[in-house]
């Protein structure tokens, strides 16, 4: 079915874990073209039932996937990433990681200010979103994926063993719940 018209590629499996950091950096993409468009519809709209649904696509999105792939990199990518660029002398890497780690709590801080907005939304009590708010959370995204994907992920393709990727997909498993496939 793939090969059809409006069939995609399969989604990565656990046993593919850079490959589904990656896949879920397009969701979170996805997610936050919503939020952009989800903007001017309430204030063309008001709190329809279409704006009620993003919002609350938004919301189960970056409430559950968007803050266990923060704990995907931070707990089980980033650490043996620093334990390799330590001893490779790539202080451009840890100095990248850190930086990435501090990315993640600016994008959290003003996910919290947003995500009361989107609640109103959900729950038709306030039909506004701060477009500069949403614009800084967009951005905020995008730039944190691009230096992500160019640089730890590039640098976990090269120096993680395929063990050490078995041992990231069922941490990545098992945070979700999951059996491995």
């Amino acid at each position: 079915m793939a090969g059809l018209p409006g069939f995609g590629a399969p989604a990565p499996g656990f046993d593919e874990p850079l490959e589904m950091l990656y896949a879920c950096h397009g969701r979170i993409q996805d997610q936050i073209a919503t939020l952009e468009k989800l903007v001017p519809h309430l204030a063309r709209a008001g709190c329809d039932a279409p704006a009620q649904e993003a919002a609350r696509a938004v919301l189960r999105y970056f409430d559950s996937a968007g803050a266990q792939h923060h704990q995907d990199e931070e707990q089980d990518l980033f650490p043996p990433l620093r334990r390799y660029a330590g001893e490779r002398g790539r202080a451009d890497v840890l100095a990248a990681l850190d930086e990435l780690a501090r990315d993640h709590r600016a994008m959290e801080g003003v996910y919290a200010i947003i995500r009361a907005r989107l609640a109103e939304v959900a729950e038709v009590r306030s039909p506004r979103l701060d477009i500069e708010q949403v614009a800084h959370f967009a951005w905020l995204y995008r730039r944190h994926i691009m230096r992500e994907e160019a640089i730890a992920f590039g640098f976990a393709a090269e120096v993680l063993t395929p063990a050490e990727r078995v041992d990231l997909g069922a941490r990545m498993a098992a945070r979700r719940g999951a059996g491995r496939k």
